[in-house]
């Protein structure tokens, strides 16, 4: 493994990194908050400018600056300089209605639609399921995986709440809903950025109940 260094034009940033894992990785490990999503190299939330030095994609291509590269696919292959790193947002989160099992419509107005291969989560009312965004064609947003949960609300004529999620939300927090002193585990193992995101989705969409999350008890080894 070699030790090698990452720099960003205009920034006092240099990292060391190595030529064993990928960018982003690094970058995530020294606290910088870079944008991501599908760790696949398709969303595009990693992508930056290479301005000079060389990288190794997963596939074994290697790619010379200058040259548009995804953080999460690439792997150093000699000291490189980046343009600027494509640093996080908070989760966005959107409230949408039903068009079928796969297809959801953002409501009228100026809305940024989710991207291309965002991983995304779907907020009903009695719980989450995770799947990505294949297509999107102005409000309508075609889902990855069909969701029989979605006929059932556009049955009922209730929203969908929509959320932006990164790849590694995982965590040590559950989401519940309580009401009528009835308490419902909605969503499990998620971290607390992904949390509290899904907390504010759901008190914007005007969910009846309460919604809370709650940090998991470490389990002690007899």
């Amino acid at each position: 493994m070699s030790t090698l260094s990452l720099t960003v034009a205009d920034t006092a940033l240099s990292l060391n990194i190595n030529d064993r894992d990928n960018l982003l990785n690094q970058c995530l490990a020294a606290g910088l908050p870079v944008a991501r999503s599908c760790r696949n190299g398709n969303c595009g939330r990693c992508d930056c400018r290479l301005e000079f030095g060389q990288v190794q994609l997963r596939n074994g291509k290697l790619v010379t600056a200058p040259a548009t590269i995804a953080l999460c696919i690439s792997h150093a292959h000699s000291a490189i300089g980046l343009n600027q790193l494509p640093l996080a947002t908070p989760p966005q989160h959107w409230r949408c209605q039903g068009l079928g099992a796969q297809q959801l419509q953002l409501p009228a107005g100026r809305q940024t639609p989710p991207n291309i291969g965002d991983k995304v989560a779907l907020l009903f009312a009695k719980t989450v399921t995770i799947n990505s965004v294949a297509a999107v064609d102005g409000r309508v947003i075609s889902l990855q995986n069909h969701c029989e949960h979605i006929a059932t609300h556009i049955q009922n004529q209730a929203g969908i709440g929509l959320l932006n999620i990164d790849s590694e939300h995982h965590g040590n927090v559950d989401l519940w809903h309580s009401i009528k002193n009835r308490q419902t585990l909605l969503w499990p193992n998620i971290n607390q950025r992904t949390g509290l995101a899904a907390l504010a989705a759901y008190r914007h969409g005007g969910s009846v109940g309460d919604y809370h999350l709650r940090a998991q008890t470490p389990t002690l080894n007899p």
